[in-house]
């Protein structure tokens, strides 16, 4: 479980960062809401919605018979 958690936090982190870094980039002006907004997206897709696509591949797999 804290595998999973320091993992969903730095994916968090590198989300929010690069999210920054590409608003920078296109000339808009990024704050820190934009950031924080961002954080808390990277770790809903990594922690929350990750789990849910590996779990449905794997039923796929298993009923094609690959597993």
């Amino acid at each position: 479980m804290t595998n999973r958690a320091v993992k969903a936090i730095s994916w968090a982190v590198a989300y929010g960062a690069i999210a920054f870094f590409v608003s920078y980039l296109l000339g808009g002006e990024p704050g820190w809401i934009f950031f924080i907004g961002s954080l808390i997206a990277g770790f809903i897709v990594y922690d929350v919605l990750g789990p849910d696509a590996q779990n449905k591949r794997r039923k796929k797999q298993q009923q094609a018979g690959e597993i």
